[in-house]
């Protein structure tokens, strides 16, 4: 599936400014009856980590037992982007990318800015995790 897709979901998230019933129906043609599971991530939290001096940035996604590493439009730490997109590439992303696109768009999410060395820390946490 064509990343491009993730591209009109940002924007018609953005242009709307709400999750309504276009923006669903959106999602479930492109990852089909999985529009539930965009909206219970989305419940749960995504979160944008800001590293100072450098403005990297990193964010995360909140799962059921632990967070996942997301780099918007490219790729997701989690068990099922592992297998369904890289490995059986039967879909182009997992529903915590989608739902990283949504909130960026909407502008839901948590803000956290660190220094820059406390990146390590974030990096060395997530590994104990998996």
């Amino acid at each position: 599936m064509s990343k491009d897709l993730l591209f009109d979901v940002y924007s018609i998230a953005k242009k709307k400014g709400v999750i309504d019933d276009e923006l669903i129906n959106f999602i479930d043609t492109i990852f089909p009856n999985k529009a539930d599971k965009v909206l219970d991530v989305i419940k749960k939290g995504i979160t944008k980590y800001t590293y100072k001096p450098s403005n990297r940035v990193i964010w995360l996604a909140l799962g059921e037992n632990r967070e996942y590493l997301i780099y918007p439009k490219l790729y997701c730490s989690c068990l099922n982007f592992y297998k369904e997109v890289v490995i059986n590439q039967s879909i182009g992303f997992c529903k915590h990318l989608i739902t990283q696109v949504i909130c960026e768009a909407l502008n839901k999410y948590k803000k956290v800015e660190l220094k820059d060395k406390e990146f390590k820390d974030l990096i060395n946490n997530l590994e104990s995790k998996f």
